[in-house]
């Protein structure tokens, strides 16, 4: 009995599970000892695990490494991610201090100019080069012709030349700086009452001079002093970009157009359609 066990393992044990089970078949009508059949096939089992076993531990083993790359990798760029958002945030915050010092400085400058343009007038209409290369002389006698028994004082001129582009008549205008606050500001007014002046063959124009950005900044108002004009609001603009408005007995100051326009919209126009509607 015990060499037929021998032979009996020792003929199934190289076969497969698959192979072993015809081999099975065909020896379940010879006489096989139940024991010696029930350890064969635990035998079979076993080995069919634990080579399954054997190979889904090499793919694990693959699975962990690969895991472990990306668990490494990971980490690397949330640590990269970390020193960027640092580096973002000190840069966000160095940007918002210059672009604050950047608006202070352009504030300033713009103040500084407009200081220093508060005593110029410009001139537009004049011929090309109809000053003779001696702009200030020619100036001075011109607004003497001009303002004659007209201004408090003769006009004093301190300095006068031509600016900007050609224009398509081929003109130039002209930036004078008068001596005087006083007489700058008692020409723009009758500049301002007269619109046009003829003289020497030329229709000239005077307003004030005015830096690029305030005259953006005055020019935003122009729709609001529409609306205020048509109401017949008393209002005007000062120095250098300021609307001035007089309603209800109080003087208001505005600085900025939007607000002027919420201004207008909640509390002139309101008013306005109630004494209509009375």
């Amino acid at each position: 009995m015990s060499k037929k066990k021998t032979r009996s393992q020792t003929k199934l044990s190289g076969l497969s599970l698959v192979e072993q089970v015809p081999e099975i078949d065909m020896a379940a009508g010879k006489d096989i000892n139940m024991q010696e059949l029930s350890e064969l096939i635990r035998t079979i089992i076993r080995e069919e695990i634990n080579a399954a076993v054997d190979k889904f531990q090499l793919q694990l083993d693959v699975v962990k490494k690969d895991m472990a790359e990306c668990s490494n990798k990971v980490a690397a760029m949330e640590e990269t991610l970390d020193h960027m958002e640092s580096r973002v945030t000190a840069l966000e915050f160095a940007n918002e201090s210059l672009r604050k010092e950047n608006t202070n400085l352009k504030e300033k400058a713009d103040r500084l100019e407009n200081n220093s343009q508060k005593y110029n007038i410009r001139i537009l209409g004049l011929v090309r080069d109809t000053e003779k290369g001696n702009p200030t002389s020619f100036v001075s006698a011109l607004f003497n012709d001009l303002f004659k028994d007209k201004l408090h004082r003769a006009p004093e001129v301190e300095n006068a030349h031509r600016v900007g582009p050609v224009a398509k008549s081929g003109q130039r205008a002209m930036v004078v700086r008068m001596h005087r606050l006083d007489t700058r500001d008692e020409i723009l007014r009758l500049a301002k009452k007269e619109k046009l002046f003829e003289i020497r063959g030329m229709k000239l124009r005077i307003f004030p001079d005015f830096t690029a950005e305030t005259a953006k900044a005055r020019a935003r108002f122009r729709e609001v002093r529409n609306k205020l004009w048509s109401a017949g609001v008393k209002h005007g603009i000062i120095h250098p970009a300021i609307l001035i408005l007089t309603f209800n007995e109080k003087t208001i100051k505005f600085t900025d157009h939007l607000a002027a326009e919420s201004f207008y919209k909640t509390v002139v126009e309101p008013e306005m359609q109630s004494m209509n509607d009375h």
